[in-house]
Order: structure tokens, then sequence, then C-alpha cells
């Protein structure tokens, strides 16, 4: 998360809204140190909430990831300050190619109103390199002039997911670099960066939702903003029930991390993938834009989606036995990348109604 200069920097968070989730803090320092108490309190988040806070402070390497998030925001207002001709330039063309701008309005929200966001989605192959089937694509002057920040970016934000994703397998009872192999940076994916901002509420017609209520269909989802407007459905509400979103606070030097629906279909639901939404930003805050920048981290091409064997993590026949129908909805014979363009379509043709997944308890065979 950004440093706690360019939080005083932005209106305050209001003390008093309601409701605000409780979310868990883990600190990467800790998951570093292999902290067997704090790799379970992450477990225990991921898989009630299904996020938690990531507290970069106290390591080397998380104390210069904040750092470069406030230089990271710099390159989004940059970015998005551009003229709409020179933005459109560089257009992205889902599901076909996820890279480049996508321009506010495109999207619909639940009401089926336009969405109220314009992103920047950078691919992982193409800041480091490894890409075998397309070429990098040109990218405007303030993301074009910063690709050492940008690769460092993504180093630093390998580090704490590396640290995440062991302690997660350890948990799990798995060989500890299992989720890790999944996902690694040198092997080619869709991982990506997308820069975002979401234009101030100034009118009462802009408060509403910005971006519809989704699960993210990635493994694991790092967050950096500063801005509130973040959502997360409590797990005990149906996402039609407005008392059950709960706003999310940003903390200086943390960064929001959730699990994706990657991290469900391996652990057989027991990592959960909540529902999250954006709506307009609380209080003084409102009348700002709101950046953020989301490393939306995904299994590289060619990784199996069936469901992980060993340790915690349940059987089909354990399933069977126990009475329980966890249904893969034909995933577990499908590459990650043959995954992702499946949903990616279903998505754009309405047909995939976001749901929170996972969450299950584990059997009482696995319960320290």
């Amino acid at each position: 998360m950004a440093s706690k200069t360019l939080f005083e920097a932005t209106p305050p968070f209001p003390d008093d809204l309601q409701p605000v989730a409780e979310i868990a803090t883990i600190s990467l320092a800790k998951l570093v140190a292999d902290d067997a108490s704090e790799a379970q309190t992450m477990l225990d988040a991921c898989r009630h909430l299904g996020f938690f806070l990531l507290d970069l402070s106290r390591d080397t390497v998380g104390e210069e990831m904040i750092k470069e998030v406030d230089q990271v925001f710099e390159m989004v207002r940059e970015t998005m300050d551009l003229s709409t001709e020179e933005k459109v330039k560089y257009s992205s063309d889902p599901p076909r190619d996820f890279r480049g701008y996508k321009a506010e309005g495109i999207m619909k929200t639940e009401t089926g109103a336009p969405d109220r966001c314009e992103f920047y989605s950078l691919l992982q192959d193409d800041i480091l390199g490894n890409s075998t089937v397309s070429p990098a694509l040109p990218t405007p002057e303030p993301i074009n002039s910063r690709s050492e920040l940008l690769r460092s970016y993504f180093e630093h934000g390998h580090y704490a997911l590396k640290y995440i994703c062991r302690a997660l397998s350890t948990q799990l009872h798995l060989p500890p670099e299992t989720f890790w192999d999944l996902q690694a940076p040198t092997r080619s994916s869709g991982t990506m960066l997308r820069l975002i901002r979401y234009a101030p509420s100034l009118s009462p017609s802009d408060m509403r939702t910005g971006l519809l209520s989704h699960t993210d269909f990635g493994s694991i989802t790092l967050l950096a903003n500063v801005t509130g407007g973040l959502q997360v459905l409590n797990p005990q509400f149906q996402p039609e029930d407005e008392a059950g979103w709960q706003w999310v606070r940003p903390r200086p030097g943390c960064l929001i991390v959730n699990m994706g629906d990657a991290m469900v279909q391996w652990t057989g639901g027991i990592l959960r993938s909540n529902m999250h939404r954006v709506k307009y930003a609380p209080g003084e805050q409102r009348l700002v834009p709101r950046y953020s920048a989301a490393i939306l981290t995904r299994p590289y091409k060619e990784a199996a989606m069936q469901r992980l064997a060993g340790g915690r993590i349940p059987t089909v026949e354990d399933d069977e036995r126990e009475g329980l129908v966890i249904q893969d909805e034909g995933i577990s014979s499908l590459t990650a990348w043959e995954w992702e363009l499946k949903k990616a379509m279903a998505l754009k043709e309405g047909k995939d109604c976001a749901r929170s997944r996972g969450g299950r308890e584990l059997r009482a065979m696995d319960v320290a």
C-alpha cells in the first residue's frame, strides 16, 4: 500500500462509516520468518472472508514496495490525465487481448448503468520478456518511461506472493512450493498489472456502484489503494442484500490481498473467492479521483485446473463419502489459459452469474 505521506495528502476515510469489514492484518515479515501462527491466521482469513491486509513494513523488500506504490500512483495519474483521443490509441480488445486501455462506461453495473472506472492493463509477460506468442504493444509515455519501475514493482510483488503461497501450501500440508509453482513468473501467463482510476463522485447520480460485484478468476490479487470505495460481501449474506456489503478501509503500508477462483478450484473449495465491488468513495474522499493498482496473478498458461492431491485438500471421493457435491463446471480437464478464456467469454456474454465460491470447513481429521 502507499506510504503514510500519500494517505495524509488524501481526504480521510470516515471514522463513523458502517459497516466496515473486519479484515485480518498479516505481517509479511512474519511470513518470511516462517511464523506458523501468522500463517494459520492467514489461512483462516483466506477461508472465511477471502481477504486480508498484508503489512509490508519491517521487511526490507516490503518497505521498498511501499515507496514504489507512490510512484506507481503517479504513473496512473499521468496516464489517465492524457486526452481521451490519446488513450484510445491503446484500447484493449478483450477477450482476444486484455492489454491496453479500457474507457469508462464500457462495462455495466448491476442496474445496467455504465461503469465508472477506466483502466490500463499491462501484461507481466511483456514487462519481464516472457511472451512467446505476441510482441509487446506500444504504451503511452507515462508508462513507457517507467519500464524499470514496472519491472521492480512486479518483482517485489512476486516476493510477497511467494511467501503468501508458501504459507498457504504449508498450512494445507502440501509441499511448500505447490501454489508458487503454479504461477511462477518465469512461465508465460495472463498475470497483469491493472492501473485504475475512478472519477470523483460530484453529484448524487455519481454515488452508486462504479464496478460490478464480481470475484477474481485468477489466483491471488495484490491491490494497492488509498481512497475507500471497495466493498466485500459478508459471507452470511446474499449479494442482493445491501446490508451484507461492508466497506474496506485501506491502511498505509498494507496491500489488500484476496483469493481468486483458481485457488478455490485447486483446494476443492477450502479457500474462498469472495464477491466484491467498488462503490463511490466515502465521505470527502468522493470529491477526489480514486487511484489503485492491482497485480492480478493468474496461473501459468499450461497449468492444470484439476483439484490438487494430498495434504488437507479433500478428494472427490471424500466429498462423496460426506454427502457433498462440489461442482467443478468442467474445469478440471482444462488448462489455466483455456479456463480463463472460457470465463472471460461467459462474463462478456452475461452467462456467468458471479457468486462467492469456497470457504468449506476442513474435515475434523485435518484440524490440529
